[in-house]
């Protein structure tokens, strides 16, 4: 009896942490299947875009979205029954591929004897949160950044506010993406 009472113990604490590697790996899938669609109305696409949210805000920083291994699900799960992870490197995941996670620092000061100066840099790292360069960088200007700037993906994409009338420094991140159609959105900026 003992024995059993163990062996079940053991079962539920096996199960219980199956069940929480396979939320975050549905998590995966979900973002990127709400993203598809362009993240609509739903309870699930709405935890979807929070976590994605979540993950990029920092720290640390982690990219957006993982490796959706619903491609290893079985058929009698109701998966495709493969073997490995889902591979976006094909054409049908282009439109995931052209996510970018975008990351803001501006700042305002008053040197010495001049006028007032800001700087500002809009960084650009790709949908794993790698490969980053800068798209805008100034320093020394004597206007305030610009109301918005141009993406990668050709959007519009306001810059964020100062933050009140005495904030001077501003750090932000947020998200551009693709819906499975080739149309673009993106996030709020998120600051941080």
């Amino acid at each position: 009896m003992k024995h059993t009472r163990l062996a079940s113990l053991a079962l539920a604490a096996g199960l219980t942490v199956d069940a929480q590697q396979a939320h975050a790996y549905d998590m995966d899938c979900a973002i990127m299947l709400c993203m598809a669609g362009g993240f609509p109305s739903s309870a699930v696409c709405s935890a979807a875009y929070a976590e994605m949210i979540r993950r990029i805000t920092p720290w640390p920083s982690r990219p957006p979205f993982g490796v959706c291994t619903y491609a290893a699900v079985p058929v009698a799960l109701g998966g495709p029954g493969g073997e490995d992870a889902l591979d976006i490197s094909t054409a049908d995941y282009e439109w995931l591929r052209r996510t970018r996670v975008l990351w803001w620092r501006g700042r305002s000061y008053e040197p010495r004897d001049e006028p007032r100066q800001w700087d500002w840099s809009i960084r650009s790292c790709d949908h794993e949160n790698k490969n980053c360069h800068y798209i805008v960088r100034v320093y020394g200007s004597h206007s305030p950044w610009p109301a918005s700037f141009a993406s990668e993906n050709g959007q519009d994409i306001p810059t964020p506010g100062s933050g009140g009338l005495w904030a001077f420094y501003s750090r932000a991140v947020m998200m551009e993406y693709g819906d499975y159609d080739g149309a673009m959105d993106y996030t709020d900026w998120v600051r941080y």
